[in-house]
């Protein structure tokens, strides 16, 4: 997991979406309650950018199609099986907000899925 320092947390405003890019991860960064909070800044239905929805009682709402969005643990109003990635964050002793970010995922080439799906059609008929 790597961590990067992003902004002072005085700088970010209550309820008001910042976009950062970390790691080549678009992320919604925003301040509920005094506390930092982010998530992936994509929305998992068409691919708008959360941080240009509206943060209201601790959800963000996609702009395109009014998707609602938990900012603390990710889940979709109505339906939890639709999530977005939630990042931890921290403060620092002088009150710098942090984002936990992980490695990006390496891409597997048609080659390689290719053979792990040979693979396991293998193994189920041994």
């Amino acid at each position: 997991m790597d961590v990067f320092r992003v902004v002072h947390l005085d700088e970010l405003a209550e309820n008001h979406a910042y976009r950062v890019v970390l790691e080549d991860q678009p992320i919604l960064l925003t301040k509920i309650s005094g506390e930092p909070h982010a998530v992936a800044d994509t929305c998992p239905h068409n691919g708008a950018s959360l941080s240009e929805g509206v943060i209201k009682d601790g959800c963000v709402t996609c702009p395109w199609h009014f998707w609602r969005f938990s900012l603390h643990d990710g889940e979709r109003q109505g339906r939890p099986e639709v999530q977005i990635q939630v990042y931890g964050t921290r403060l620092t002793a002088d009150n710098w907000v942090e984002i936990e970010v992980p490695p990006p995922a390496i891409e597997r080439s048609l080659r390689e899925v290719l053979l792990e799906h040979a693979r396991q059609g293998r193994e189920q008929t041994d």
